[in-house]
């Protein structure tokens, strides 16, 4: 259990910042350092001045909103590359953005994984249910669109999401899409990786009034657990299972991961691996250098890039 002061901090920090874009474009050296350099426990807005790499093509995958783009960032050679795509969070309603996930997105296109970034609608931005997820699955059918034009290996896809960008992971994993505006058939995912998120969005309501500063799940599902049983019954990986044969769970500042749901989700058959990092940062795990990074880097890669 994390202690309340730390959930109440990071919530002064979330619904203080606003999302900026990515301010550097140098690029990262080539080859995996996993090498403690930085000490600097970052927040939403520090995050977003790390030098990145600039996008290699950032384009719209949609037409209904501005927020409706993605970064792409490919490695150098000339692949198939495998494929990892990052959903970023920011409580479900704007407090993040793909700023937060340049460094992370950088480190893995240096180190030979292509990356495609989607931001999304969101609450305040014309989202929530269901225009929220269709954002989420249209930003992944888009790969097949880029496929056409960059050598990427479709067969190696990984979801990443940190923060509220778990439920996105979670659920786009799944065989199951319910009701969601899906078009089309999306590509299958064969990895996950939950950055410090809810593996099941119902069990933070409650919890995300002190974590985001206003009840925001509620707002985005289009009602309550009691009033939109179906929705969160379609975002319970153990009630629609994740067809993934890897998940790793990053367990970081946000409350932990119910041990129940670990071993429910091992009974599916799915490899499931957690890591824990500092209980009081929600930041530092997206940045190398860092401690955190240091303790997930290595496995974030092998994930990626395995066949």
């Amino acid at each position: 259990m994390k202690p309340v002061i730390s959930l109440l901090a990071l919530a002064a920090t979330l619904t203080a910042c606003a999302p900026t874009e990515p301010v550097a474009v140098a690029t990262p050296a080539p080859g995996p350092s996993f090498a403690v350099t930085d000490t600097t426990d970052y927040d939403p807005m520090s995050i977003n001045t790390l030098t990145a790499a600039a996008p290699t093509l950032k384009v719209a995958y949609g037409t209904a909103s501005e927020r409706q783009y993605g970064e792409l960032r490919m490695p150098e050679g000339k692949g198939p590359f495998p494929l990892a795509v990052l959903y970023h969070g920011g409580c479900w309603a704007g407090m993040g953005g793909t700023a937060n996930l340049a460094a992370l997105a950088s480190f893995l296109a240096a180190n030979g994984v292509a990356t495609w970034s989607p931001s999304y609608r969101e609450i305040g931005s014309g989202g929530g249910w269901p225009n929220t997820f269709a954002d989420w699955a249209q930003g992944l059918g888009y790969v097949k669109t880029l496929a056409r034009d960059y050598p990427l290996d479709l067969s190696r896809i990984t979801v990443m999401g940190h923060s509220a960008g778990v439920t996105p992971v979670m659920w786009l994993a799944t065989g199951d899409k319910g009701d969601a505006v899906v078009t089309g058939e999306l590509p299958r995912v064969n990895a996950a990786v939950a950055i410090d998120g809810p593996l099941r969005i119902g069990d933070f309501v409650g919890a995300d009034e002190m974590i985001c500063g206003a009840p925001v799940i509620a707002t985005m599902m289009g009602g309550t657990p009691a009033e939109q049983s179906a929705r969160y019954a379609m975002l319970d990986p153990l009630a629609n299972k994740p067809l993934v044969g890897k998940l790793l769970v990053v367990d970081g500042a946000l409350p932990d991961p119910d041990p129940a749901m670990l071993e429910g989700l091992r009974a599916q058959g799915i490899a499931v691996a957690v890591i824990r990092v500092s209980q009081d940062q929600h930041f530092n795990m997206l940045v190398p250098g860092t401690k955190d990074f240091a303790a997930i880097g290595p496995s974030l890669l092998d994930i990626a890039t395995a066949r």
